[in-house]
């Protein structure tokens, strides 16, 4: 009886041990990020469009690629809490933030999507993301010109979503050539 719970034991764990390598080998945990999308990016010439959402705050942006190099891109949709962040936003009086600050706001995210522009091929693409992740810093900060709006900095957006979104429409494909 106790060699028969050892040999379940040994096996379970054997299983456990099996499942942990597939997961690593299938998502490419332990590889660079430039490596591990260069495995899955097919970077043709063409339109791509992706999506990030997290209930509260939505974003979708379309790039363009051409020769793999981004060429062109397009903060689609973009709504936190409610408010659609677009020029001559629709905001309920009590609402903390006014539409001026969204609209500067709204600016700070487009500008930031369009570091993006010249990147060329995987490798530069995803440094460039990489530099969106969290708050913007050096380059990609660098590219915001609005840098204040009220007591809204550049470093305030969440070009992460941005970034997050891009990965989305690199990792769903082209949308259309």
């Amino acid at each position: 009886m106790h060699a028969q719970r050892v040999s379940l034991a040994a096996s379970i764990a054997a299983v456990v041990v099996a499942i942990a390598a597939l997961v690593v080998v299938l998502t490419g945990a332990g590889q660079p990020a430039g490596e591990m999308a260069g495995q899955v990016w097919d970077l043709g010439d063409g339109d791509y469009r992706g999506h990030f959402d997290d209930r509260e705050h939505q974003v979708s942006v379309q790039i363009s690629i051409e020769n793999e190099e981004i060429t062109e891109v397009r903060l689609r949709h973009q709504q936190y809490d409610g408010i659609v962040y677009e020029d001559d936003p629709d905001v309920p009086g009590d609402y903390p933030i006014d539409p001026v600050q969204i609209e500067g706001i709204a600016g700070q995210y487009v500008e930031s999507l369009e570091y993006l522009i010249g990147a060329q091929g995987v490798d530069e693409i995803e440094e460039r993301l990489s530099h969106m992740e969290g708050t913007p810093s050096g380059s990609a900060l660098d590219a915001i010109e609005i840098q204040e709006v009220d007591a809204f900095s550049a470093a305030t957006i969440r070009s992460g979503k941005l970034a997050s979104a891009v990965r989305d429409a690199l990792n769903r494909g082209r949308y259309r050539e």
